[in-house]
């Protein structure tokens, strides 16, 4: 069994997740239970929605039936948020399922299509094999040692039995919805790295033949020209996992995979749709900084190309704004010029600052994060740094000076290069895409962008780590 959240949402779609005009018919037979509902709900990447429903008469029977196939994938019978079960719904879909109430699990039956069947005997595997596992763990914990040695043998055994198992049922049924299941489920097996263990560098050696593997091979087992897969849980972790935990999170590491997945998947349009929305959200949803980077790539590689025929025409104006908005910010990128005047009304440039470091901050006296804020980031950050060749270079964005002017007065901001822009000729906006504030960036002496987006805490964190290294 697939572990599920105890609360399943039935979403009803009803007619909407049909193949060719062949026909179902799933013929339930559920000893004990009697006048309930059970639905047959199918797999969307990790969510799941509702094919139909029917009645289960007196004596636990039921048809589940309609004019058209399903779409092939992973189904659940779901009677309520306690009680149900996984079926995998292959070519042949006029099956038999019986249960029976006192264990629905262990009673459970398939009959007459063999795709489906062997998914349960492939179910009832692993489920045994997990309790083994469990046991033998248990005795390599609690035994004592000829019980340990005895159980991390018979692990031994049981791995090699697990990974022969998969290899068959891999090979069994090729092109058939069960092979695809069981070879995307699978986990590829990382051959022992020869490098002899005494070499002083072999730890680093290590780290980096596993890594590049995985980078490598980890996706190996996923057919991107196959959209069956979209009909099961499987996709969307594996996908996560690649990308959010196995690679490095730097764009130069991300942009590479991201568009060799979004290749492979061309030669299949449902495919091709998911991993590149996929990737794409997942940029932007991102807490790493720079990942705007992998989001720019794939804007302008397939969404700005015309390529993205699923999205409409509202969908690809944001996407192009927002590339638009990012494109001269990226981290690494020489910072925008931005010739402002300063509070006393001369004209001052951000290039020509002379400094190690260049804390650009733009903010807002009327700004209720600002006037928290601002001065913190001048005691906690600047008088932290005096001494240290870091300037300050602080755009104002509102219009109204009198109230700039008292802000800075008031909390004695001296030492700042105080500039705004009213007649915004600089485009300070959109080459910062400067949409909330304050917005801190960190520029290098090169004027490089260091970091963006930072909060107080980081960007103390990052100049100390900085100061450090350069110190080295």
């Amino acid at each position: 069994m697939i572990l599920k959240n105890k609360i399943l949402t039935i979403i009803l779609c009803l007619g909407t997740f049909a193949a060719k005009a062949e026909g179902y018919r799933i013929a339930v037979q559920w000893e004990g239970l009697k006048d309930s509902s059970l639905f047959l709900a199918h797999y969307y990447d990790t969510k799941i929605y509702v094919n139909d429903t029917i009645q289960l008469d007196k004596q636990g029977k039921g048809t589940f039936s309609g004019k058209e196939k399903l779409k092939e994938g992973l189904y659940v019978l779901y009677l309520n948020e306690k009680i149900y079960f996984d079926i995998l719904v292959g070519a042949d879909q006029e099956f038999a399922i019986s249960t029976e109430n006192s264990d629905f699990i262990s009673k459970l039956k398939i009959e007459k299509a063999k795709e489906s069947e062997d998914f349960l005997a492939y179910q009832n595997f692993l489920r045994k094999k997990q309790q083994d596992r469990n046991e033998l763990e248990k005795q390599l914990k609690e035994g004592d040692s000829i019980a340990m040695e005895s159980a991390k043998n018979q692990l031994h055994d049981l791995e090699k039995e697990m990974l022969k198992f998969m290899k068959d049922e891999k090979e069994k049924y090729p092109g058939t919805m069960y092979s695809l299941f069981i070879k995307t489920a699978d986990q590829i097996i990382i051959p022992e790295p020869q490098f002899d263990k005494n070499d002083p560098q072999y730890d680093s050696l290590a780290f980096f033949y596993y890594y590049n593997y995985r980078r490598d091979h980890f996706l190996d087992n996923i057919d991107f020209g196959d959209d069956r897969i979209i009909n099961t849980p499987l996709l969307y972790p594996k996908l996560d996992t690649y990308f959010n935990k196995i690679l490095i999170q730097a764009p130069d590491s991300i942009i590479p995979q991201a568009m060799k997945v979004i290749n492979q998947s061309r030669k299949n349009k449902i495919m091709f749709q998911y991993t590149t929305s996929f990737l794409l959200n997942n940029s932007v949803q991102s807490k790493i900084m720079g990942m705007d980077e992998v989001f720019l790539k794939i804007a302008d590689e397939i969404y700005l190309k015309g390529e993205a025929t699923w999205v409409d025409s509202t969908q690809r104006a944001k996407i192009a704004e927002e590339a638009y908005l990012t494109r001269y910010n990226l981290i690494g990128r020489i910072a925008p010029e931005l010739v402002m005047e300063n509070i006393d009304g001369e004209m001052e440039s951000l290039h020509q600052i002379n400094a190690q470091y260049t804390v650009l901050v733009f903010w807002e006296p009327s700004c209720g994060h600002c006037k928290k804020e601002i001065p913190q980031l001048y005691k906690e950050v600047y008088e932290k740094y005096i001494g240290q060749n870091i300037e300050f270079f602080a755009v104002n964005i509102d219009d109204k000076k009198e109230e700039w002017q008292k802000f800075v007065e008031e909390h004695e901001l001296i030492g700042w290069h105080h500039v705004w822009d009213t007649k915004h000729q600089s485009k300070f906006r959109f080459l910062y895409n400067v949409k909330a504030t304050p917005l801190i960036y960190l520029l290098d002496k090169d004027k490089k962008i260091v970091a963006k987006k930072l909060d107080i805490p980081n960007l103390v964190k990052l100049i100390d780590a900085l100061l450090k290294k350069s110190r080295l």
